[in-house]
């Protein structure tokens, strides 16, 4: 260390203390909404199994009643329910942002599937569609375009709003 007469030395500078991340507790509010988010998708995935076992017992059992097929093919309705019961609770614990952003995602969703829906009947109308989605889309078809339409939505609603 150079001493110039008349100056007083400084010290070095010290750093800057780094947080602990490990010592923070948790959140009781942030550990119920991931729980809840848990139980979101569970639903989702009993909604998922349902249907595809409904599916799979329709299809490799032409014998069985019109009125059970009905039955079993409107099963996976209940825990869809239940799916939806869950993601309104999720829905009231976030903030306004969050929820903006979720709303926006799952009207692009519900507007881009009847859109989506509304072509591929058209299509069937006039003989364009072929053997693609011949009747329509099916629960799980309807299922599958709302998810990925809402990831889309969700998507560009984030990248709106940074």
């Amino acid at each position: 260390m150079l001493y110039i007469r008349g100056m007083k030395p400084t010290p070095a500078p010290t750093p800057a203390p780094v947080p602990d991340r490990t010592e923070r507790p948790v959140d009781r509010a942030t550990l119920k909404r991931a729980l809840r988010s848990f139980e979101l998708n569970g639903w989702l995935a009993v909604t998922t199994a349902t249907y595809l076992a409904t599916l799979f017992l329709v299809r490799h059992h032409p014998d069985w009643s019109s009125g059970w097929k009905i039955t079993l093919a409107l099963t996976p309705i209940l825990p869809g329910l239940l799916y939806l019961r869950n993601g309104l609770q999720l829905l009231r614990g976030l903030d306004e942002l969050q929820r903006r952003i979720q709303f926006e995602g799952w009207m692009f969703a519900a507007l881009g599937t009847v859109i989506f829906s509304a072509v591929v009947n058209v299509f069937n109308a006039h003989g364009l569609g072929g053997n693609w989605l011949p009747h329509g889309l099916g629960v799980g078809e309807t299922y599958l375009a709302m998810f990925i339409l809402w990831c889309v939505g969700v998507t560009i609603a984030n990248h709106r709003y940074r």
